[in-house]
């Protein structure tokens, strides 16, 4: 039933938002600050006016500023295939290799339905730190991490990679640190775009606030 739906939605008049590729704009950090962590929001460039998404970003290497816009492909991860990803061919010492990172950082994002905001900024450094162990982590970002390790031991019980949705510049492999990062984003299982996280998504009113001071503000690479 849910691959039925799934089908349903790309077929149906919302079909501009789940492409090979889309287009898409960054539109600044959660309390516009990027190390605060999810939730980041972009929106699709030629979408309909007032549509956000909120997405975590998994690319602690990469930056962004506010009005950036770039071309993705988008992964579902539930396919098993990351062949379009950034980090799928990072060196792992298991079988599974990249594949069990991109497992392990999705369940991270899933989890945010489960728990309060506060977790946010833990749960996105462990996501970083999945994909890049130079990122800086407190305990609580360790914390998370020993979670989701625990989970992909556990061969991630009723876990729904079909929800969960890896947005890569078309560049994927791209080494210059002020390209866009790579984001993961929480559909549903009707498919991309889908459901937003309760809370996470701003109305467009807010995002004049949030937008407020970012203008010139590159992500990362100047926190220190």
């Amino acid at each position: 039933m849910r691959r039925l739906l799934l089908l349903v939605f790309l077929l149906g008049g919302t079909i501009y938002a789940f492409a090979g590729q889309e287009d898409f704009t960054f539109v600044g950090w959660s309390n516009g600050n990027w190390e605060n962590g999810y939730p980041y929001v972009i929106e699709p460039t030629n979408g309909p006016p007032g549509l956000f998404y909120a997405v975590m970003c998994d690319d602690y290497g990469h930056s962004g500023m506010m009005g950036d816009e770039w071309t993705a492909n988008i992964t579902n991860l539930g396919s098993q295939n990351i062949s379009l990803t950034r980090f799928n061919n990072i060196p792992t010492p298991w079988a599974l290799g990249a594949l069990q990172l991109y497992d392990e950082a999705g369940w991270i994002l899933l989890q945010t339905l489960n728990v309060q905001n506060n977790q946010y900024m833990d749960m996105n450094f462990a996501v970083w730190n999945i994909f890049d162990p130079s990122a800086p982590c407190n305990n609580g970002c360790e914390a998370w991490i020993q979670m989701a390790e625990q989970a992909a031991q556990n061969k991630f019980p009723d876990t729904d990679f079909n929800r969960v949705y890896v947005i890569t510049p078309l560049n994927q492999h791209d080494p210059d640190p002020n390209s866009i990062q790579e984001f993961l984003y929480l559909g549903s299982d009707s498919g991309f775009p889908g459901e937003q996280n309760p809370g996470t998504t701003p109305e467009p009113g807010t995002l004049v606030l949030l937008g407020t001071g970012l203008a010139g503000v590159v992500g990362r690479k100047f926190w220190s």
